[in-house]
């Protein structure tokens, strides 16, 4: 098997396992108690086997359990680094991904779109093509790419999360 020593396609393809856990924690977490509990309906599940059946091993993996912060980094980081690291891309690769600025920056404006949108986005459950969809088409917009140029060009560092288990 050939592993890829592409950062570039590494940074694409972790970038989409941390949205799609962002979208996932949007949607289908619940209060049981004093937890926070993943409940992802059957049907979505399927839907996801369907759509992105590499991110649905994902999906049951954190179904049905838990959440906090740290589970949920952990959850993320392990299977970035169970799906990417030695599998698909060379040793070497994974551990430059989070220090990579295109990485930071992707996670960064991902995040502020959310934090933008999240009452239309809280108005009916989207699938994850329509979330990504919709990213894309407001960060195709000249002001977001303007900013995210101005930020870049900056050398500001934004602050995202960081996976030690990839290392």
């Amino acid at each position: 098997m050939i592993r890829s020593v592409s950062v570039k396609s590494a940074v694409k393809d972790a970038l989409e396992i941390f949205q799609f856990d962002q979208w996932l924690r949007f949607y289908f977490v619940v209060q049981k108690g004093d937890d926070l509990w993943m409940e992802i309906p059957e049907a979505t599940l399927e839907q996801i086997e369907k759509d992105h059946p590499s991110l649905h091993r994902f999906a049951d993996l954190v179904n049905d359990s838990v959440l906090d912060y740290q589970r949920s980094q952990e959850n993320v980081c392990a299977f970035v680094a169970t799906r990417l690291d030695g599998q698909k891309y060379e040793g070497t690769v994974l551990p430059q991904v989070f220090d990579d600025a295109n990485f930071k920056l992707e996670m960064y404006i991902f995040n502020v779109w959310m934090k933008m949108h999240e009452s239309h986005l809280d108005e009916e459950v989207m699938d994850f093509n329509g979330w990504m969809e919709m990213y894309e088409g407001w960060k195709s917009l000249d002001e977001v790419r303007e900013y995210r140029e101005k930020l870049l060009a900056s050398g500001t560092d934004p602050q995202t999360p960081a996976c030690d288990t990839a290392q």
